[in-house]
Order: structure tokens, then sequence, then C-alpha cells
């Protein structure tokens, strides 16, 4: 997973050119699950980016903690300088082992994958010419498809043939985070 982080850090600071901003989301990084993004202006008011968040920990209470959210978003800025209040739309995915919300206290888990799509609403202050501060939140629908796993026999919980499905409307994008704006 930490490679995975460099690679993308690696690849996407060696890609910019002119306005182009990578951000550290220090409110889930601080949290202990590193976020990392890359934005690239497409026009006056339209930029292109992507992000990725994902798990450095094998395990949390006993249980599987894994996953990797790749997030790519069009966001609209209604100032031309790319500053200031925006709104995006977003398609991004994940793949997943760990014990999901309703699950607590029993040696059940779930492994898989899901798909993502919404909106996020976000504001980006400059402190300096090339530092800026972003605050943001996003949701919209998740689809899951799974299987449930016993952690005690690792044998399959559910009675499911193949992928147990679910979807769900939810926040779960958002935070804060540190911009450094590349020239």
């Amino acid at each position: 997973m930490k490679r995975i982080f460099l690679l993308l850090f690696l690849g996407l600071s060696g890609a910019t050119q002119g306005q182009n901003r990578v951000s550290v989301n220090a409110a889930t990084t601080l949290l202990g699950f590193p976020s990392l993004g890359y934005e690239k202006p497409l026009n006056a008011h339209l930029s292109f980016h992507l992000d990725a968040i994902g798990s450095p920990l094998n395990s949390y209470n006993d249980m599987p903690l894994r996953f990797l959210i790749i997030t790519p978003e069009v966001r609209y800025y209604p100032s031309a300088a790319h500053r200031g209040f925006y709104v995006g739309g977003h398609v991004g995915g994940s793949t997943f082992t760990l014990q999901k919300y309703g699950y607590e206290n029993t040696n059940l888990y779930q492994k898989g994958y899901n798909y993502m799509m919404g909106a996020s609403f976000g504001y980006v202050y400059f402190v300096s010419d090339k530092i800026a501060l972003e605050a943001f939140l996003g949701g919209g629908s998740i689809q899951s498809f799974y299987k449930g796993y016993d952690v005690t026999t690792g044998e399959r919980y559910d009675g499911a043939e193949k992928f147990n499905k679910s979807g769900e409307w939810l926040p779960y994008r958002g935070g804060i985070s540190i911009i450094l704006q590349l020239k």
C-alpha cells in the first residue's frame, strides 16, 4: 500500500506543469489513512482532480482493515482563478477487506470492491502564492460487491453463490487538505 502511494505521488509530481496542484488530506492522514491528490486545470473554470486514500494498517481490533479508494473528479470553479467555492462530480472505485458497519462485535468481515458516483462541494483558500487550504465534503451512491468471511475459520458465512450486493446513499468524502501549487 505504501508503495502505491509513493508511486502515485512521484508520478503525479513528475507529470505536473503550469498551475497544477498536489495535496494531502490532513484530516484523514492524521487519522491514519493517508490521502494524496493531484489537480490539473482544464480551462478557466474546470479542473480534473484525482485522489487516492488507503489504509496502511492490516488490521484493527483483530479484524482486517485494508482498502484503497481512487476517485477522479471534474470540478467547476465559478472563479476563473480556480479559487474559492467549487462543485465537482466524480465516479470512483475501491477494493476492500474490512468489517462493514453493523458487524461490530462479531467474527465476520467482508472482502470485495465497490464503485461510487456523486458530488463534492468545497472551498479553496490560498494563504500564500503556493500554499492553500481546502475544505470539502462529498457523497452519493455506493454500490458494493463483496463476500463475507468468518475470521476464525476463514470460511464464507453468507449463502451467496458469488457476491453479496449492497447499495447506499452516504457521505463518503471529506476533509481539510493542504495544497501545494506547482509552477
